[in-house]
């Protein structure tokens, strides 16, 4: 090949463009792709906006408060350790943290409860004077059909949660205790 010839053999021209066609398809291969990652996020995100919030564009996550544990849409207090009252005081503590003795409304949220637990904690549960039947401090009655209190239904009794059951206890009785909220619901815009 003469000196000042710029030509460059057939065979490296043909590798140049192959070279550079593969690059194209793979840049319009990511692009493809990274639209169609945005595409499916929007669609997941806007369908859990939905079931959340109707207005569209917000994601709407449940929170609590400092030392608060959030368990599906509520929050639990656990006290420390050393903290033991019975069960009218910890009716008050709970009341002075914004929120009441917990209401367990069915068998996983006990399992759970007690799962946290190593000793035995006073819950939302009460025997009433009038009657002597067990009531939650939101004012339903006890479901005999899910839960089984174990131990006597009579006169000065509350209820307490140990290893997954509910178990009667004298109110006077001094007892860890577990206090409930409902999770504050923040939006975040996506």
């Amino acid at each position: 090949m003469p000196q000042g010839d710029s030509h460059c053999p057939s065979w490296h021209r043909r590798t140049l463009w192959i070279s550079g066609g593969v690059h194209i398809i793979a840049v319009l291969a990511v692009a493809i792709f990274g639209v169609w990652v945005f595409r499916l996020n929007q669609k997941i995100t806007g369908h859990e906006c939905n079931l959340n919030n109707k207005s569209a564009g917000a994601y709407r996550t449940p929170s609590c408060p400092l030392h608060w544990e959030l368990q599906g849409r509520k929050c639990y207090y656990y006290p420390g350790a050393s903290d033991l009252k019975n069960w009218s005081a910890s009716h008050e503590d709970c009341s002075a943290r914004d929120s009441r003795l917990a209401v367990i409304e069915d068998k996983a949220e006990l399992i759970y409860l007690t799962s946290k637990l190593t000793n035995q904690a006073w819950i939302g549960l009460f025997i009433t004077p009038a009657g002597g039947r067990w009531t939650w401090v939101n004012g339903s009655t006890l479901n005999a059909n899910v839960f089984r209190v174990t131990g006597p239904a009579d006169g000065d009794r509350c209820g307490t949660v140990q290893s997954s059951s509910i178990v009667s206890g004298r109110c006077i009785t001094s007892f860890y205790w577990i206090c409930q909220r409902k999770a504050e619901i923040s939006s975040s815009w996506v």
